[in-house]
């Protein structure tokens, strides 16, 4: 639902009449109905403000298989396994309006109940997590003393154009996506997987929330579809108790540098990307704990990603792709020895439209999370970080405003390299032959999801 002029009063004095009750005609004077309408009429919102709200609500499992599963104490590597059915949901608000008709005010609210369940980050599989998975404050499972299921202010931006080709974007809550100009993929019109939708390189599109700014400019005329853009965001915009604030060393920032060229059927999109500490990434429990690890580091990162669709719905399906490359820069090292590590990530999406019905979809994507590719000790030995992901689902749309979305995904090996061994310390002065332990991931769930 999007009614322009929506606010609260209005919603109120609806919700009241509805209670109450049609009024008859001598109930309620003439002049009083004139004066009360104009006074709602005084504080509605401007006509551009919409209102959109969207409630996902996922059922689902997980099936842990390899040798590294004890299955007496329902657990692998040291954790103990979310395998039940869980049903949980995630629900967002979000508020557009516009001053100029030119610019955008956008206020999003959020909550969800995800984090205790296997479809969070949790180990011993963080990697098994969804797009659509929040809690806020994130409690564990088992956790005390944590009061989730709270909405939180998620977005809280402004962008404003500065002239008919560049566009400013500025915020307090704002994520590095949103002052991107091009989002490099179409593989996310029923997002399942989170590891699926990072264009192929979560290094470069962390999806850092914070304060910050950015810039893009979109020529017009002989240049048109190309695009150029920078994101600056702080985790830590606001302070911590290491100082944090914009531009310090305690601020958790990104900058991202993009440069796209797009056309009506495809698009092809250059990136990099500077984190400093500290540092998130996305990836397999190895690569992820020597990211975090990185004191007074960084973790630079390129990507290059595109896309193509059809003209019109057929036997062709759309195609996205992206791959990313990731450089750690340590300024004390996690672990004695080690100087260097490098990591990669890479996917495919195919999504075929209108499949078996007006606004259906089947989508299906394969690739390989953010591994460790190389790494440098003083005394060389082969570490195996690999692994593969795929997912396949089907969007019914039911109506306008609901959809259903069966789906399973699989994982060939979610912790890579620390498959046999949660302590790092351990797993690479000392990394297990490959073969030695495995552990593999299955689901099935149903997304639900209801916009109005």
């Amino acid at each position: 639902m999007r009614p322009p002029g929506a606010t609260l009063p209005w919603l109120m004095a609806a919700w009241v009449c509805a209670a109450a009750g049609t009024l008859r005609a001598q109930e309620l004077p003439e002049p009083a109905s004139q004066a009360g309408i104009g006074a709602l009429e005084a504080t509605r919102f401007a006509p551009t403000t919409t209102v959109d709200l969207q409630i996902n609500g996922v059922l689902g499992a997980l099936h842990y298989t390899g040798s590294a599963v004890e299955q007496a104490g329902n657990s692998a590597a040291g954790a103990l396994l979310l395998n039940g059915l869980s049903l949980n949901h995630e629900a967002r608000l979000t508020i557009d309006t516009s001053f100029t008709g030119q610019d955008l005010f956008r206020i999003r609210l959020r909550t969800g109940d995800f984090a205790p369940s296997g479809f969070f980050s949790n180990p011993p599989t963080p990697l098994s997590r969804l797009d659509v998975a929040f809690q806020e404050p994130a409690c564990g499972a088992g956790e005390q003393g944590c009061s989730g299921r709270l909405v939180s202010i998620n977005r809280a931006y402004l962008q404003v154009p500065i002239g008919p080709e560049i566009r400013l974007s500025v915020g307090p809550r704002i994520m590095q996506l949103d002052m991107l100009p091009v989002w490099p993929s179409v593989y996310n019109a029923s997002p399942i997987l989170d590891l699926f939708q990072y264009a192929g390189s979560p290094g470069t599109y962390g999806k850092r929330l914070g304060g910050g700014f950015g810039l893009w400019w979109q020529p017009r005329g002989g240049l048109k579809g190309l695009s150029l853009g920078y994101a600056y965001v702080a985790g830590q915009a606001g302070g911590s108790a290491r100082g944090g604030g914009l531009f310090s060393g305690s601020s958790s920032q990104t900058s991202t540098l993009q440069l796209a060229l797009s056309r009506p059927q495809w698009n092809i999109t250059g990136a990099w990307n500077l984190s400093g500490p500290q540092v998130r990434l996305r990836g397999t429990p190895l690569a992820s704990q020597l990211a975090a690890g990185a004191a007074e580091g960084s973790l630079s990162s390129w990507s290059l990603a595109g896309y193509w669709q059809p003209r019109r719905s057929g036997w062709l399906p759309s195609i996205s792709a992206g791959w990313g490359q990731d450089t750690f820069r340590f300024g004390a090292y996690p672990v004695a020895g080690l100087s260097g590590v490098r990591s990669r990530s890479w996917y495919a999406g195919l999504i075929w439209s209108d499949v078996l019905g007006v606004g259906n979809s089947l989508g299906f994507a394969i690739g390989s999370p953010a591994h460790v590719s190389a790494i440098r000790t003083p005394v060389p030995f082969a570490i195996d970080d690999r692994g593969l992901a795929m997912e396949l689902y089907y969007r019914i749309q039911i109506s306008d405003d609901l959809s259903v979305t069966p789906a399973v995904f699989w994982l060939s090996r979610p912790r890579g390299a620390l498959t046999g061994s949660p302590d790092l310390s351990q797993a690479l002065p000392f990394p297990p032959a490959t073969g030695e332990s495995s552990l593999g991931v299955w689901a099935g769930l149903i997304r639900t999801t209801l916009r109005f």
